[in-house]
């Protein structure tokens, strides 16, 4: 950029309205390559790759109202268009991290700190604290090992400046066309059920079973229902990087125990039952509220067994879970409320995705007393309470 007065405040709306597109955009690519890559170590640093351009992008959302612009207002651009729909024609997944990582995530931090020289700190200076708060974000991101963190590109630039403002824009791609019938998974791990018993046992199966699992669905319903309302969206990126702290938690613990990732086989009934679902609110229900409603009830009760056997290092590990869940479950409950308009409605929802999992043979209730406690205070009417409980 080579324009030296500052910029009004129509080309600061405009600039922060590309950012926030490109944002956006990165945050879906990433959350796409995480259900596709095979690699689980990756997808747990891609877990905090889409946290970041979530907040960055909700950064810049929050900034927008003051330059007369709604909060979710994006711009895109012709050439970073392209350049987006590029990344997501690549059929390989970890083609594409190489490139987000290589190209596109240096790129946009470069991108913010001309805009940070640009901007004037007084006439502007609430753009310029948002786009301090948004460069801190993004020198969060995954970047080149071992050379300047500069992505070498020009289309995001190219678009701000506006020299492609009279270029035909396309349409964007999904970022997840359809939901995969499986996520990738490393080639070494098989499909199976352990017939090992004990505390390493258990915890491989939750975080390939479960929190995995749990990462790569919140990453799908990003990817692939880019119509959700932003703060759907953001609260399913912060849920995919606490689902990635939780293998990181876990893998470690059983590390310290003296296991290894692979020692045992892995399923997938959580990733299973969730493609069961047709719509966005299907497929939150299956997740939010059935699955990690049952976790609020076996998660307690695990933890509550590990502080009896004085296992205080991995029941600390429950309890941090455990809080999370709540969050969780809170965030299915009101956003299924948000999206279909009443308590009575979410009820028709749910009576109508256990008729969808029974007639797969899934099974839908808890198969452990309810944690009453933790549900209420994630938005569990006292009536939906007494539908749950076998005696109701």
């Amino acid at each position: 950029m080579t324009e030296k007065v500052p910029p009004d405040v129509a080309e600061s709306r405009r600039s922060l309205q590309i950012l926030r597109y490109a944002c956006v955009r990165l945050m879906e690519i990433a959350a796409g390559v995480l259900v596709r890559i095979a690699d689980s170590h990756i997808k747990v640093v891609i877990s905090r790759d889409v946290w970041n351009l979530a907040q960055a992008a909700d950064h810049v959302g929050r900034r927008l109202p003051g330059l007369r612009s709604s909060a979710e207002a994006m711009t895109p651009v012709a050439g970073y268009a392209e350049f987006t729909n590029g990344l997501i024609r690549i059929s390989d997944p970890a083609e594409q991290y190489n490139l987000l990582v290589s190209q596109a995530f240096p790129e946009l931090r470069d991108v913010v700190r001309l805009l940070q020289a640009r901007h004037d700190q007084l006439a502007d200076e609430a753009s310029v604290s948002c786009l301090k708060s948004v460069a801190e974000q993004l020198d969060q991101l995954t970047l080149p090992t071992g050379g300047p963190a500069s992505g070498g590109r020009r289309e995001l630039a190219h678009g701000i400046e506006g020299l492609d403002r009279d270029e035909q824009i396309p349409p964007p791609l999904s970022a997840l066309e359809s939901i995969p019938r499986r996520p990738g998974r490393e080639a070494g791990l098989t499909e199976g059920t352990s017939r090992a018993s004990g505390l390493v046992r258990h915890l491989h199966d939750m975080i390939f079973g479960i929190e995995i699992c749990a990462a790569e669905i919140c990453a799908a319903l990003i990817a692939h229902h880019p119509e959700a309302p932003w703060g759907l969206r953001y609260d399913m990126a912060k849920q995919v990087r606490d689902e990635g702290r939780h293998f990181e938690l876990i893998a470690n613990r059983i590390a310290e125990l003296g296991g290894q990732l692979g020692d045992h086989p892995i399923k997938f009934d959580v990733w299973d039952k969730f493609t069961l679902g047709r719509t966005l609110p299907e497929r939150i229900n299956i997740e939010q509220r059935m699955g990690e409603g049952i976790g609020l009830d076996g998660g307690m009760m695990i933890y509550r067994v590990l502080k009896k056997m004085g296992d205080e290092r991995t029941a600390l590990i429950f309890d941090y879970i455990n809080a999370d869940e709540v969050t969780h479950v809170g965030n299915g409950n009101r956003w299924l409320r948000e999206l279909l308009g009443s308590d009575e409605a979410v009820a028709a929802l749910d009576a109508e995705t256990r008729r969808l999992l029974a007639a797969a043979n899934w099974p839908t209730a808890s198969p452990m007393p309810l944690n009453v406690e933790d549900r209420i205070l994630a938005g569990f009417t006292e009536a939906e309470l007494a539908e749950l409980r076998p005696d109701a």
